[in-house]
């Protein structure tokens, strides 16, 4: 989190307590209503579609973000079957909880949620290349372009330990972070 969002959180007296849950019977309607703001809606899918495509394709895991008990965020992650690559599919956090360091805080449980699950591994995600915020967020964590499109996306890579293998053409679709 960055000096500033840090010192404002402090002044305001709040310190964050960030962690994955499933998502599960007690929470998917609570995931379903996050939502982004308007203008980031052509950015990701609605988090009701994510979590219907989870059912249907089953190396996909659905995750809420949560602050204490509040769910700010929702990500989907998962290995793809075709190639045994890890992926991000999915990480928003809803329009409300914006710009207070959830995205970030968010996403480093994430990575550290799918390293211990799955070692130093590459991680992948896509991104929409007019998604300024999103590109900036993910290469503050050390996703860098790997030079490759995924559709109208472009595909961001957290490398790990050399030689591991990258993604073939195309895919389809429980850690926590204290904050002061």
């Amino acid at each position: 989190m960055s000096g500033r969002r840090r010192d404002g959180l402090a002044r305001l007296g709040r310190s964050m307590s960030v962690h994955l849950r499933a998502i599960d019977a007690d929470n998917f309607i609570e995931a379903m209503r996050l939502r982004v703001s308007p203008e980031q809606e052509t950015f990701v899918a609605t988090n009701a579609a994510s979590i219907a495509q989870s059912k249907f394709h089953a190396h996909l895991e659905c995750y809420g973000v949560f602050d204490g008990d509040t769910m700010v965020g929702f990500s989907v992650c998962g290995v793809n079957p075709d190639d045994g690559t890890v992926w991000i599919a999915r990480h928003m956090v809803g329009a409300q909880f914006q710009r207070q360091g959830y995205g970030r805080a968010g996403l480093h449980c994430l990575i550290a949620h799918l390293r211990s699950g799955h070692g130093m591994v590459p991680i992948y995600l896509d991104v929409a290349p007019s998604n300024a915020a999103a590109i900036s967020l993910y290469e503050s964590a050390g996703f860098r372009d790997a030079g490759l499109d995924q559709g109208k996306s472009r595909v961001y890579c957290l490398e790990a330990e050399k030689g591991a293998a990258g993604p073939k053409a195309g895919r389809d679709g429980l850690e926590t972070a204290d904050e002061d």
